[in-house]
């Protein structure tokens, strides 16, 4: 019945949307997430827009800016594509710094800026194949050209796109699908998570049967590019991938292997007109410091949440000229209150979104849950679901806890709420398990008691068949 009911809510959705211009359209008014069968539920509103950044006042407008940053003193920086510059400026939009030049020389194009721990402003000096170092106020420190290498051929460009800063004090450089691992001597180290290609049946045949031209060009098939990436509280580096669909948004340890589940991220959008849909492009990620992961789609305008572990948490934006939508947003970054900050490369603005008290109870549940502090994370949990009793998620964590927890027939109605097949079967497995141990020694007498009443109705019966069989060899002798 309660799926029965989801699916209704879905299809009004749909018919809804089709009414409309676009998919995206509808999400710009509504928050959803998906269910098993991949339909849009919605839920209730996650984050509203507190203000819009655009007119800077004696700094005009931004554009064609391609990168946020927040930094631990919370103030947030833009690189300024566009104007080549880099802004310093307060969360409310008054600019602190600019900055128009490093080391004599005027910045060209820059596409990605950074602040360490110390306050230095490390700049993607893009146009000018560099990085530039500033300090706080904007003072010269030092700039970084092509790295020393002997595995960066002469032909190699430096024309990175967006910069990390480890607490080790390594310098990440991303350059299409690399992410160049720096030290501070300006020597490379090696390339970090560099995604796989993958098994190709067709370039095996080619490599082994092929022209020389056709192997030549086989090798030269390079694997996705990362779009952005940044640096979590946890140490680990989190980026998105320009394409795929499974995989495109990655968790890398120190050693850069990935750790977040290889899941479908996003999903396809339908367009009025277009026979074929328009697939999720992760253009940047935000972390906060509990670890939920915020993404956006520079091309539907949708911006995705998930937890630590790949669950979808919220879906909401959508492309339009409206308050919380889109034209191509491009960059995001999170504060330390929860704030989402989404700059729109098009729009040449900065839309800030506050969480609503539902996301923060679900923020906070997830954390509590993390944490191991059950009790407290279930009361929120449930908390969430007297708001939005169809919101699935809370169902299949407070499965998992009562699952914990020992009780598996709760767990396993729960997890059958969320639509989770492989909770409820765990919860299954585990009752059955328990049903056997509780009562083994009922179990095996009535085993016992059943084979014994077997055995004599088996005796009875063979008794009663070699009777019959005499009597009818017997009565066919007399008959002789």
């Amino acid at each position: 019945m309660k799926k029965t009911m989801k699916k209704f809510v879905a299809l009004a959705v749909a018919l809804t949307t089709a009414l409309s211009s676009c998919v995206t359209a509808f999400a710009g008014t509504t928050n959803f997430i998906l269910d098993t069968d991949g339909e849009m539920i919605p839920i209730p509103e996650t984050y509203t827009v507190s203000k819009s950044i655009k007119n800077l006042g004696d700094y005009g407008f931004l554009s064609n800016a391609e990168d946020l940053f927040y930094d631990s003193l919370g103030y947030l920086y833009v690189a300024d594509t566009g104007n080549n510059r880099v802004l310093k400026m307060t969360t409310s939009g008054e600019v602190l710094l600019e900055i128009t030049s490093g080391m004599g020389t005027d910045l060209n194009s820059p596409r990605g800026v950074f602040v360490d721990d110390e306050g230095q402003i490390w700049i993607a000096d893009t146009g000018n194949l560099r990085i530039v170092v500033l300090d706080k106020n904007g003072n010269d420190v030092r700039e970084m050209g092509k790295p020393e290498s002997d595995v960066l051929g002469d032909d190699f460009t430096f024309d990175i796109e967006k910069i990390c800063i480890n607490n080790m004090g390594y310098v990440f450089a991303l350059k299409g699908a690399n992410i160049m691992k720096i030290n501070s001597k300006n020597e490379f180290l090696s390339y970090m998570g560099t995604p796989d290609v993958g098994f190709s049946f067709t370039r095996f045949l080619i490599r082994k049967f092929g022209s020389l031209e056709q192997r030549e060009r086989t090798e030269r098939v390079e694997p996705t590019a990362y779009n952005n990436f940044t640096i979590g509280a946890d140490g680990n580096m989190y980026g998105v991938l320009a394409s795929g669909t499974s995989g495109q948004i990655r968790r890398l340890n120190s050693v850069g292997e990935n750790t977040y589940p290889e899941n479908s991220f996003g999903f396809n959008i339908y367009k009025q007109g277009e026979l074929t849909p328009t697939e999720p492009t992760f253009n940047d990620i935000a972390v906060d410091s509990n670890g939920i992961i915020t993404t956006v789609d520079q091309w539907t305008g949708l911006i995705y949440q998930y937890d630590t572990e790949g669950n979808l948490l919220t879906t909401f934006g959508g492309i339009g000229n409206r308050s919380g939508m889109f034209t191509r947003p491009n960059s995001i970054v999170v504060d330390k209150a929860g704030n989402l900050y989404v700059l729109d490369w098009s729009a040449n603005n900065i839309q800030v979104f506050e969480p609503t008290a539902f996301i923060e109870q679900v923020h906070d549940a997830i954390v509590l849950q993390a944490a191991g502090n059950y009790e407290d994370a279930k009361s929120y949990w449930e908390a969430v679901l007297d708001i939005d009793s169809n919101y699935s998620l809370a169902h299949k964590c407070i499965g998992k806890i009562l699952y914990k927890e020992g009780d598996y027939t709760e767990s396993k109605r729960q997890y059958e709420l969320a639509e989770d097949k492989d909770g409820y079967s765990t919860s299954f497995s585990e009752e059955r398990h328990e049903f056997i141990r509780d009562f083994f020694f009922l179990i095996v007498a009535v085993v016992v008691v059943l084979l014994v009443i077997i055995g004599k109705l088996f005796v009875t019966v063979k008794r009663r068949a070699d009777k019959w069989a005499f009597n009818i060899e017997m009565r066919g002798d007399m008959d002789r």
